[in-house]
This record gives C-alpha cells, structure tokens and sequence, in this order.
C-alpha cells in the first residue's frame, strides 16, 4: 500500500473518530435535556406555562391570548401574528415597495414609506417602512430561500460552522462571522431610511418606536439590528423571531438578555431544525425569550436563559423542515405563490 493509500485511509479514520464523538455528545446532551424536560414549571391551575386554549392561552389566571412567563413576561398571539405577516412580507418578490404585496394585503397592515435594502451576492433582503396604525416604525429581514434552505442548514453544522468569532458590532461577546458579514451588507441602507422615518414622524426623536421581526436568518438578522439601533438610542420595543439559528456565544446572549430579553420573543415551533444550529457545543447559545409551540399546539414560555430546557430542547428530533416554514399555522415564505 503507497504513503498516499495510508494517509488517505488515516484521514478518513480520523474524520469517522470526530463525527462518532460529536455525535456521543450531541446524544448525552439530548438525553439530559429530555430528563430536565420531565420537571417542565406548572401554572397553579395545572398547565404548562403557556398552555393552548382555543385560539388563546389561560396562564396563572392571565386573559384569553396572553401568555405570561417570569419576570411579568407576556406573550400575546395577535401580535405575534401581526409580526408573522411582516415577516412573511419579507418574501415576497412583488410590490413591496408600495405595500401591495399578498402578505402586505392579507395581513391588513397598514405600512408606508417602505425602503426596501437587498444585496443579491449575499441574498439578504430586509425592509423597514411606517406602521401608521402602531404609531411605529416596523422592520423585517427575509429568511433563507426554501430552495437553498437545506444547503444553508449544511453550512451551520457542527463540522462547518465557525466559532462565534465575530465581535458584536455594539455591545458585548462573539457572533457568527456570517450572520454579521450578511447584516453588514444591508445596515447602513436600513439605518438610515429609519433615521428618515424618525425624523418625517417624530421631529422630537423622544417617542419614536421601532419594531423588529424575522424569519430563520431573518432571525438572525433582526437580533444584530435590535443591538445596534439600542445601542444607537432608538426605542426597540418589540423583536419577534420565527425559527432563528444561534446568533452568538453566551456572553452576547447574556448582554442581549439584560438590554432586550423583556421585548424579544424568540419563537420557535416542534421539531424545527433550524434553532438548534449551529450547536452549543461550538460555542452558541440562544438569546431570550422563547417561546415554544410544541406538537400538541401548546405555548410555552421559557425562563429567560435563551436554553430553557421545556422549550424546544425538550425534543428528541430536530429534523422538520415544514416545522421551520410554518409558524402560528400560517406557511411563512408563501408569499409567492400567493402572486401567481
């Protein structure tokens, strides 16, 4: 047998040693989580924090359609809708701009003055326009594409992802080279067209709101934005995200807890793969606040430590895709198909 033959066959067993370790671990850390899972926080009246009631949630004695976690958290559905409408807008290919795309109508929300940033090399796109009937300025980022959906899912594994090595650009800890490289590409087009709605809407620049929302990297995306535009003196008050990887390490997870956790609502739904990447075992770790749908239509609110173990690292498996393109019952990147 050559060098060649032997070296080759070398690397190849040093490759199957590295996956059969990350797999032990990625089991052992499953397992774990499953039996912390087993002591998921129970409401006075029985049901899991967050329990589904018809088309609203009874929690400790909260109304119909809010949910309310530690701390005072309150998750309300309708706004959550609300949010998945804009983040399914940011799909959609046609009439954007003016607001007459098919989410943009079916949504019934009223949006002006849209700016619409893409890069097409990076295939990012976002927009921010002005919710009249809100009084506030709304911002979404368009996830991945459910064409190259899998192949993006390849890329944020345990063998390829790179360590959250990328400093946050405002705050604290590390994030994820190209989640950064990505809002990089669109930034200074959204901050500035928000800078014009602060100044058109509120010449004072004391009352002016901002609304955040995405979807899978779209998630990802709104997480750095929320950061920076707080670290810059705009009044974040709410960032919702459907199906968003890990942003950062925990350092910048635990800076973004202290500054957003209480307006963010991380949404994430049954067996979606796409939050469970790329892995903590690499260095990542959640940002607050989740909130789990499970496969029984349950909601539960997590604790505030990004890795609230009743949430989705209650499941086994991680391996639906239709999972991560649907969130609240409603096909998230369908937009298009809608136009035809």
């Amino acid at each position: 047998m050559g060098v060649d033959a032997r070296r080759r066959i070398g690397v190849a067993r040093g490759a199957a040693r590295a996956m059969t370790v990350a797999l032990v671990v990625v089991i052992v850390a499953r397992a774990v989580a499953l039996v912390d899972a087993r002591a998921v926080p129970r409401a006075s009246n029985g049901l899991r924090l967050g329990t589904h009631v018809d088309d609203g949630f009874v929690v400790d004695g909260a109304p119909r359609g809010v949910a309310k976690g530690g701390g005072g958290f309150k998750f309300d559905v309708k706004l959550a809708e609300r949010a998945l409408w804009l983040a399914g807008a940011a799909y959609c290919r046609e009439g954007l701009g003016n607001w007459t795309c098919a989410y943009c109508v079916k949504g019934a929300l009223a949006v002006r003055d849209v700016g619409v940033f893409e890069h097409e090399k990076k295939n990012v796109k976002a927009y921010a326009g002005y919710d009249t009937s809100m009084k506030r300025a709304v911002v979404s980022f368009r996830g991945t594409e459910p064409s190259s959906l899998e192949n993006w899912m390849d890329n944020l594994d345990a063998m390829h992802a790179p360590l959250p090595e990328a400093k946050a650009k405002d705050g604290v800890g590390r994030v994820h080279s190209g989640f950064q490289d990505a809002y990089a590409s669109v930034r200074k087009g959204l901050i500035s067209h928000l800078i014009e709605l602060r100044t058109k809407y509120d010449h004072m620049w004391r009352h002016f709101e901002v609304e955040i929302t995405g979807h899978s990297l779209g998630g990802a995306l709104s997480t750095l934005l929320a950061v920076e535009l707080d670290a810059l003196g705009f009044r974040v008050v709410r960032v919702t995200t459907f199906g968003s990887p890990r942003v950062g390490d925990w350092v910048f997870a635990d800076y973004y807890a202290e500054k957003l956790g209480n307006q963010t609502y991380r949404m994430t739904h049954a067996h979606d793969a796409v939050p469970q990447l790329p892995p903590r075992v690499v260095g990542y770790h959640h940002v607050a606040t989740e909130v789990f749908q499970n496969a029984a239509g349950e909601y539960v609110v997590g604790d505030g430590s990004g890795e609230d173990r009743s949430g989705s690292d209650s499941e086994w498996t991680h391996a639906s895709l239709a999972d991560h393109l649907t969130y609240l019952g409603l096909p998230v990147c369908d937009c298009n198909i809608l136009e035809r």
